[in-house]
C-alpha cells in the first residue's frame, strides 16, 4: 500500500436557536366551553426563528375533539426546504404564574415540509376541567395561557464548517476566533488606554472614555443614540443622571469584556436597571441569574420594585416562594412597611401569589 495517504478531518457546527412562544387567548369560553362543537382548529400568530436567509415561520394549532379532549401542535408554515429537528414542550400557565399540564417530546421531531405539525392529540384530556375545577386557576379573567418552549437545529445549514487536510486548512466565510480570551484582553486593553477614544460617558464628576463603534457594535441603544441626529451624538458626550458611576462602570467594562465582575446582591439589581435602558439583554440575564441565587430578607423588597417594572417570571417564582418560607419575619422589615404604604398594588398581587401557592400545596398534599 502506498504511504502516501491523504488524511482529512471535517468539523461542522448545526445552527441551533432556543425559542419561547406565549399565546393568550383571551375570552376563550365562547368558542370553546365544555358543551360547545368546535370544528376548526384555532392557529395563532406566526412566530419566526433565524434570521435572513434562516428565517423560518411558524405557528401554534389548538383543535378540539368529538371526545372533549384538546389537542395542540407546533406546526411550520415556511415553504422552504430546510430541514429542521425540533425538541418541544408545551404548557398551560396558570395564574400563579405555574406550568400545567407540561409536555415534553424527549426524542424531538423532523420537519421537513410546510406541512408537518407536531403534538400532542390528548394535551388536555377533557376540556371540562378547564371550565369547572380548575377554572380559577387556568382560565384567569377567562383566558388561557399556553406557553411553546422549542429549540430548533437547521440540518441544512451551518454557522462553522472546516475541512483538514494535512497541513492545509479550507475555511468557510464564518468561523470560530480560536481564542476569545485574548480578544476579551484586547479590548479590555484598548479602553483602558484610551487610544482613539471618541465618546465620553459622564457620570456626576466622572468620565469614561469610550468609542462609539463598540457601544454601536452591543447596545441597539447607543447604535441609534450614534447614528442619528441626536445631542449625544453631535456633542461626542452622554450624561448619566440616574446611576451611580460604579454602576456605569461596571456597565461599561462588560461592553467592552463581556464580563461582570464583584456582583452583590445590591449592584445586580441596579445593573439589571442600566442594562435594560441600554438594551444589553445578556447583561440583563446575568443580573437575573445572580439575583434567583441571591434573594435576602434585605433585597426581597427591592427585588419586588423591579418586578413591578419588568415581567421576569423565574424571578417572580423566586420572590414568591421567598415570601412563603419567610412571610412573618418580612412583615415585621421596615422596607416591608414602606413599600406596603407606597405601592399597596404590588404588596396585593404578591399576597395573591403567595396564597395561590399555599392553596395549590395543600391540594398536593391531600
Amino acid at each position: 500500500m502506498s504511504e502516501n495517504v491523504k488524511k482529512f478531518r471535517g468539523r461542522t457546527q448545526l445552527l441551533k436557536e432556543a425559542c419561547d412562544f406565549k399565546w393568550s387567548i383571551e375570552n376563550f369560553s365562547s368558542i370553546c366551553s365544555a358543551k360547545t362543537k368546535v370544528k376548526e382548529p384555532l392557529i395563532s400568530e406566526t412566530f419566526t426563528t433565524g434570521e435572513s436567509s434562516l428565517e423560518t415561520e411558524w405557528c401554534i394549532y389548538l383543535n378540539f375533539s368529538d371526545d372533549n379532549s384538546i389537542g395542540i401542535h407546533l406546526k411550520r408554515i415556511s415553504n422552504k426546504s430546510l430541514r429542521h429537528y425540533v425538541l418541544s414542550s408545551f404548557s398551560i400557565i396558570g395564574s400563579d404564574e405555574i406550568k400545567y399540564y407540561s409536555t415534553e417530546h424527549e426524542d424531538g421531531d423532523l420537519y421537513n415540509d410546510s406541512s408537518n405539525g407536531w403534538g400532542y392529540s390528548n394535551f388536555v384530556d377533557d376540556r371540562k376541567k378547564l371550565f369547572e375545577e380548575e377554572k380559577l386557576l387556568l382560565l384567569p379573567n377567562d383566558t388561557l395561557t399556553i406557553v411553546c418552549e422549542f429549540q430548533v437545529s437547521v440540518i441544512d445549514a451551518s454557522i462553522v464548517s472546516e475541512l483538514t487536510q494535512d497541513s492545509n486548512t479550507i475555511h468557510s466565510s464564518k468561523s470560530d476566533f480560536k481564542n476569545p480570551d485574548s480578544l476579551m484582553d484586547d479590548f479590555q486593553h484598548l479602553y483602558a488606554s484610551q487610544m482613539f477614544a471618541d465618546f465620553t460617558i459622564k457620570v456626576g464628576d466622572e468620565e469614561f472614555k469610550c468609542h462609539k463603534i463598540i457601544l454601536c457594535a452591543r447596545s441597539s441603544v447607543f447604535h441609534t443614540m450614534l447614528t442619528t441626529d441626536m445631542k449625544e451624538n453631535l456633542t461626542n458626550c452622554l450624561e448619566i443622571t440616574d446611576f451611580d458611576p460604579s454602576i456605569v462602570k461596571t456597565m461599561i467594562h462588560y461592553i467592552y469584556c463581556g464580563q461582570v465582575q464583584d456582583l452583590t446582591p445590591e449592584i445586580s439589581i441596579q445593573l439589571y436597571f442600566i442594562a435594560d435602558k441600554y438594551n444589553l439583554q445578556d447583561l440583563k440575564d446575568i443580573c437575573v441569574e445572580y439575583i434567583l441565587g441571591n434573594i435576602n430578607m434585605d433585597n426581597i423588597c427591592d427585588v419586588l420594585t423591579l418586578l413591578e417594572l419588568h415581567d421576569e417570571p423565574q424571578l417572580k417564582t423566586a420572590a414568591r416562594d421567598f415570601i412563603c418560607a419567610n412571610a412573618v419575619a418580612i412583615q415585621e422589615t421596615e422596607k416591608w412597611l414602606s413599600l406596603s404604604k407606597n405601592m399597596p398594588y404590588l404588596i396585593l398581587d404578591m399576597n395573591r401569589l403567595v396564597i395561590s401557592q399555599m392553596k395549590n400545596t395543600n391540594r398536593s398534599m391531600k
